[in-house]
Order: structure tokens, then sequence, then C-alpha cells
């Protein structure tokens, strides 16, 4: 292999950064979450070569703020004030019983107004089904708007999480098969699900996961059974599993240099896919 993933460009697509109000709330705290941080992670971005990140919210008010128009403000800024390093999607949240009658004005704010990418869906933060008929109001406005939808897919307990499956999600990818869906984490332990009907998949949070259960060289042929096509490099920044976020990136650079992605290949994972998604041409 000629190529080094530390030295490659690259554009993380799962990345959340606070908003300084509630990063405050983590700061000396021995969580993740403490390294939210913008200045933070500008330093490890220009450190690993990540070229740009997609910032994504959580569907959480305790997270980012109660008041879902002002994250979303809030991230167009962030896009405003990093031009072409930052890229946003829009959060979405559930209050009340009018989330099918709000949100798709909600999305169509933060896109006309704020200038934000896409759409984050996080089901399980939402507590909705992924293929629940209140999804559809907000994906048909995401089909007018021509923006992608990533959705959080990990159900990672039994009997809990499951609303995120990949097959709930494939019941809304034949619906609308006009939005660009990207599947995150690759559907966690239902992989599978996702690889037989989910479009793109970015590989953030569970890579390590499965190299820990499968071992390197079966991780290398799930990666391969996607294909180059379908992959999106993305890491979850700052990821709940780790307590030093440089060992992120390290994390993920070693096991991607074990992979045997030739070097087009490679570019299509860490830049070239999400580029061509969101229309981004340096």
């Amino acid at each position: 292999m000629s190529y080094d993933w530390k030295k490659i460009r690259k554009i993380d697509a799962h990345v959340h950064i606070l908003p300084p109000e509630r990063l405050a709330l983590w700061k000396g705290e021995e969580s993740p979450w403490a390294h939210a941080d913008l200045e933070e992670f500008y330093q490890i971005m220009n450190e690993y070569n990540v070229n740009k990140a997609i910032l994504v919210p959580t569907n959480d008010g305790r997270l980012y703020y109660e008041n879902v128009d002002r994250t979303n403000q809030w991230l167009g800024q962030m896009q405003q004030r990093y031009p072409k390093r930052f890229y946003a999607f829009a959060d979405i949240l559930k209050e009340g019983a009018y989330f099918y009658e709000d949100t798709p004005y909600v999305l169509e704010d933060a896109i006309k107004e704020y200038g934000l990418k896409g759409l984050k869906i996080h089901p399980s933060n939402l507590n909705l089904d992924m293929d629940s008929l209140e999804m559809v109001p907000v994906l048909r406005k995401a089909a007018e708007l021509h923006v992608p939808v990533m959705i959080h897919s990990n159900p990672c307990r039994v009997g809990f999480h499951d609303n995120c499956a990949p097959d709930k999600i494939n019941k809304m990818i034949q619906i609308f098969p006009d939005v660009t869906f990207i599947t995150s984490h690759m559907g966690g332990m239902k992989w599978q699900d996702a690889l037989t009907g989910c479009t793109y998949v970015d590989i953030s949070s569970v890579l390590p996961e499965f190299v820990d259960l499968y071992g390197i060289e079966q991780t290398n042929r799930i990666l391969r059974m996607f294909g180059p096509d379908r992959l999106i490099f993305a890491t979850d920044y700052p990821d709940v599993k780790f307590t030093n976020t440089e060992e992120i990136y390290e994390t993920y650079c070693d096991i991607l240099n074990q992979m045997d992605f030739s070097e087009e290949e490679a570019e299509k994972i860490a830049y070239g896919n999400i580029a061509k998604i969101l229309n981004i041409k340096e």
C-alpha cells in the first residue's frame, strides 16, 4: 500500500461539536462530551489531514439547544465561521404531538434560512420508529429540498433502540427513491440488513467494534462487501468509547491502513463519496 490514511485528505462525515453553553456543562467532567469543543477538534483536523467535517446534531435537547431553531441557527453560524471546512446537517426534535406537522417547516427553515446541507435523524432519541408514518412529511420535505438524509442506525441492545434498525430505513428508501440516504454506523450489529438494502453507509463508531468482534481480516471482508462506492469515512467524534480524542483518529487510520483498498478506492471512501453527495467541488 502506497498511501497512509493519516496523510490522505479526509472528510469526517459524522462529527459532534457542542454549542458553547452546552459544552460548558461538560467541562471538567470525565466524559468524551467535554471534548466536543470546536477549537480542540480544529487542531486534530489539521494533525490528521481532516480537510472538512460534517457537523451533525443528535435530536436531543439535552446536548444541543432545547429550541431546535436555535440549534440550527448555531450550526449555520459554524458553517459561516469556517467556510469550506465545516458543513452541517439540520436538527429536529419531537416536541408535543405535532412532530409530523411542524418538522417539515423546521427543516425548510434550516436549509433555506441557515444554509444547512442535509437532515440528521436519530430515531432512538426521537423515540420514533424510522418507518413510522410520522417520518413521512419530513422525508417528503427533504426530497423537495434535494438534501441528503443521515440516519443513526446502531440498534445496540436486544429489545431497545430497534427503531433505528436498517430494515426500517430500507422501507423509507423504497418509498423515497429520490432522497439520498446515509445510514450511520453501518447499521451496527445488524450490518447485514444494511448490506442488502441501505445505500450509502458511514463507518463511524462501529469500525473499531467490528475489529474487536470479528478481527481485521473479517472486517476487511465486511467493508469489501459494501464496497468503496458506498462507504463514507466518519468517526462519531468525540466517540464515547474513547477517553483520548486523538486516539479516535489513530485507531481509525490504523485499521483502515490494514484494509486492502487501492489508493483510488480509499480516496472515494475518505473524500469522494460524501463530496459527491454534498456537491463539494474543492
